[in-house]
């Protein structure tokens, strides 16, 4: 397998990467605050624009899948490049978009180009740096990842103001062309490449089905996945429910979603302390379970008492909600990947493609079932929790009870 160097240092290389990844946040939530005005502006309904968020997750996954594999086979640096290139080709395209349908299929082009490019950042780091130094650039470019979906809604909101919702999409253009360049100057090539070859790819096929086969690991994936859906189906009909039913501005709705991201980067300090003090993964993510779960049947009885519950107790429920991915996510990650010493890379790649399929799915149903009311965004968060857990106990309830009576001896 080629390997993959740098021309930087450690911290400037890290700083790269961040900047690779936050390509998937800055995607995604910077157009949130402008999707009403998308909505009006192509003459489309709301859950109609909606709907792109979905569809950039399947693009991701589909790049995802791709990127992986030939990065393997053809080196980082032509695949990442590859990736910014497609990328920068959708976001041209959206830049001129007239129908809502046009905007689904370059939104889908658009999310192939940044599954291909950000799939190959852990690559680079495996490639360049082992053990303690590699958890360290993970976590430098995981403070990128933290900072990114707080900047950017409210960095949308202000250039739809200026510019209008198409201005958007000209930032991401420009993000994404500097970085291709950074990359290009920066990311040096491989000793050598591998031709494709037939036995490459049966290899891998048979890394993932020993990955699918293995029951009691599944049961982690998919509540994370379904844990990530509740968080989607939110990103999804946000701004429907707070700008067109509370009527909240783009820049207040900008500040009530950093204070999700806020949350979660405080839930997130708790499990790295606890995590320190030698408590086992599968306890914080018993406590996060249990908050998400609370969290969303608060806000959904709430909805199917009140209508529409006073904005401070929703926005409440949002946020410890969202922000137990900072509970869950590491958590269900480190019990997961406790199941695979030989397929690590083939393990995280199906856990990242299987929680975009089903993120995209939940999201795309929302879209389906919007009725004008916030009974689809709550009742969807709730049944993406209780789906995750069910799942996760059907699963892997003889591994979690295994884990609890070892930790009581």
């Amino acid at each position: 397998m080629p390997r993959t160097t740098t021309a930087l240092g450690d911290r400037q290389t890290a700083v790269l990467l961040a900047m690779l990844v936050a390509l998937m946040p800055f995607s995604i939530d910077a157009y949130l605050p402008a999707i009403p005005a998308m909505a009006q502006s192509l003459g489309a309904d709301i859950h109609r624009i909606e709907q792109s968020l979905s569809m950039f997750l399947f693009g991701v996954a589909l790049g995802q899948v791709a990127g992986g594999s030939l990065s393997d086979i053809k080196g980082r640096r032509i695949i990442a490049l590859t990736g910014l290139s497609v990328y920068i080709a959708g976001v041209v395209g959206l830049t001129v978009v007239q129908t809502a349908e046009q905007l689904l299929l370059l939104r889908l082009v658009q999310a192939f180009g940044a599954g291909m490019t950000v799939v190959v950042v852990g690559a680079v780091v495996r490639d360049n740096y082992e053990g303690r130094k590699a958890a360290q650039m993970f976590a430098l470019i995981g403070i990128i990842m933290m900072a990114a979906p707080l900047v950017a809604p409210m960095l949308g909101a202000v250039l739809e103001s200026i510019g209008g919702w198409r201005a958007v999409f000209v930032f991401l253009g420009v993000y994404a062309a500097a970085v291709w360049g950074l990359l290009y100057r920066f990311l040096a090539k491989p000793g050598r490449t591998e031709p494709i070859d037939r036995r490459i790819f049966s290899v891998a096929a048979g890394r993932y089905k020993r990955v699918l086969s293995n029951t009691p690991a599944l049961g982690y994936l998919f509540f994370q996945a379904f844990s990530f859906s509740s968080m989607f189906v939110f990103l999804t009909e946000s701004s429907f429910v707070y700008m067109e039913l509370y009527g909240v501005s783009a820049h207040a709705y900008a500040w009530m979603f950093g204070m999700n991201i806020i949350t979660m980067a405080f839930f997130n300090r708790i499990t790295a302390l606890r995590l320190k003090r030698g408590t086992h993964a599968q306890d914080i993510l018993q406590w996060g379970i249990a908050i998400q779960l609370a969290a969303n049947m608060l806000m959904f009885a709430s909805v199917l008492l009140l209508g529409l519950p006073p904005m401070w107790w929703l926005a409440g429920c949002v946020m410890l909600s969202v922000g137990t991915q900072g509970l869950i996510t590491a958590n269900t990650q480190a019990c997961f990947m406790a199941y695979f010493r030989e397929e690590g890379g083939s393990a995280n790649a199906v856990l990242g493609v299987c929680q975009s399929v089903i993120g995209a799915l939940a999201g795309m149903l929302a879209t389906w079932l919007h009725n004008g009311t916030a009974a689809v965004m709550s009742g969807m968060m709730l049944l993406s929790t209780l789906t995750g857990i069910f799942l996760l106990w059907l699963c892997s309830r003889g591994a979690w009870l295994q884990n609890k009576g070892s930790e009581m001896k």
